[in-house]
């Protein structure tokens, strides 16, 4: 395990930065943790900097140089400790309990930072001297409002560089302590249905009469989705990359069953035709589109006879390569007009973060899978997809990366809710699994002088 002086270190640094509530959502203390990780960064050896971003800024660290270029992408922004009554510990209190350390942002994603940070110093203890690379630490302060400066900001920092790697901001541990690796994201696109059809509520008897906003809403909802969950929005599939062929093999074998994710999720009805053997290939491959709610009229205790006014409705569309936010959007509002829905609001929250997809055969991927397996003592899991979304794309389209996922974020990490954790044991697992990631690419990056790029090494050979 790991030498008895940094586990301490990486606790105490993490304890301090969980007792920063840097809340984006509510633009608090932002500054004051940014200054704490760059001090953190300058203390490991990194040329720091503070750069401003809309809400948060932006912490960057540098350090060597070479044929490779690496950079480690994280946040030190957190989710609002709401409702506070249902901590079991103080949310801006690092606390401890049955082998799991408890608080606001130890998972998500400051917990991720410090283990990489506490790796990099492992790293630096075994392997002194020149970085035989060029390593790039980005720590956002705006993730979890969307980071709206991001793409703005990579433009104005990094014009004309180009990464090789971007090792994202987390990855998961299954349930059975099985590290995954996570090679894409989807996107995602948020929206709100509006419609009016009086001043104000009205006297349910004039239903007789007028036409409900609500009731247009939902018809208008039920033309977008078929029961197998197949969206009837013209032209909302032209787009879409095919998966490879190698990508395709592994969702055909499913690292858990969907009798498993049932049972975590006390989920009761599955889409038509979703089963046993294609539930996983649709978590990768497919977009899908989610009601979040319904609002207008009365939903109170009792009976309430009216005819609402006014009603709403959001929606989320969870994308996949090559779909654009921003086209969907407005294939949606021709949606709308073609099937008698002119009257509805069709209002964009959120159209800005685009699919991503890493190719699961690259050499960072089978790099880390082999790390992983080693010092987590268990076969590591490849997934193309995240089901979930991140904004990753501004990476891919600017500066070239390979977007890779991994990390220590457990299944039972109450990301975003009360009693949010990590476990410690593989907190410490994942310092000694980076420390041996940053070697893999020391070896790489001596091992490419000479060549034009990391994947003509010999065949077979590894560094």
């Amino acid at each position: 395990m790991l030498p008895h002086d940094h586990m301490p270190k990486a606790r105490e640094e993490l304890r301090r930065l969980v007792a920063i509530p840097s809340v984006s959502a509510r633009g608090e203390k932002l500054v004051e943790c940014a200054e704490a990780v760059r001090d953190l960064l300058v203390e490991a050896g990194f040329n720091t900097e503070i750069q401003p971003g809309e809400v948060g800024p932006f912490v960057v660290g540098e350090i060597g140089s070479g044929p490779l270029t690496v950079m480690i992408y994280n946040h030190y922004d957190v989710q609002p400790e709401d409702p506070v009554s249902l901590w079991h510990f103080p949310p801006f209190e690092m606390s401890e309990r049955d082998g799991r350390w408890y608080g606001r942002g130890v998972a998500d994603d400051k917990g991720e930072f410090i283990s990489r940070l506490a790796g990099w110093r492992l790293f630096r203890e075994q392997h002194p001297g020149p970085l035989p690379f060029k390593l790039i630490w980005l720590v956002d302060g705006e993730e979890e409002i969307g980071s709206p400066s991001l793409e703005a900001f990579l433009k104005r920092r990094f014009e004309g560089e180009a990464v090789d790697i971007c090792w994202w901001e987390y990855g998961e541990i299954d349930a059975s302590g099985r590290p995954i690796i996570l090679c894409g994201f989807k996107g995602v696109m948020a929206v709100e249905l509006r419609d009016r059809t009086a001043r104000a509520d009205l006297h349910s008897s004039l239903g007789a009469v007028f036409d409900n906003p609500l009731w247009r809403l939902a018809a208008a909802t039920a033309s977008l989705r078929d029961n197998s969950g197949r969206i009837l929005v013209e032209g909302f599939y032209d787009a879409v990359r095919q998966a490879s062929l190698s990508d395709r093999e592994l969702a055909a074998a499913p690292p858990y069953s969907l009798d498993s994710l049932v049972e975590a999720t006390g989920a009761q009805r599955l889409l038509d035709g979703v089963d046993a053997e294609n539930f996983y290939n649709a978590i990768n491959f497919e977009p899908c589109m989610n009601v979040n709610g319904f609002s207008g009229g009365y939903a109170g205790e009792g009976a309430k006879t009216v005819l609402p006014g006014e009603g709403a409705v959001k929606i989320d569309f969870r994308l996949v390569p090559d779909q654009d936010p921003q086209h969907i959007v407005a294939l949606l509002r021709g949606h709308l007009d073609r099937h008698g829905f002119e009257d509805i609001e069709l209002i964009v929250h959120d159209a800005n973060v685009k699919p991503v997809r890493a190719s699961t055969d690259h050499w960072f991927v089978q790099d880390a899978k082999e790390l992983l397996e080693a010092h987590f003592g268990k076969s590591a899991i490849v997934q193309p997809s995240s089901p979930a979304s991140g904004t990753a794309y501004p990476f891919v389209e600017q500066l070239g990366a390979e977007i890779v996922g991994l990390g220590i974020t457990h299944h039972g990490a109450m990301l975003h809710s009360p009693d949010e954790n990590i476990i410690i044991d593989q907190f410490a697992r994942m310092i000694e699994c980076s420390a041996a990631i940053l070697a893999r690419l020391s070896q790489r990056a001596i091992r490419m002088k000479g060549r034009s790029n990391p994947e003509q090494l010999p065949d077979g050979e590894t560094p």
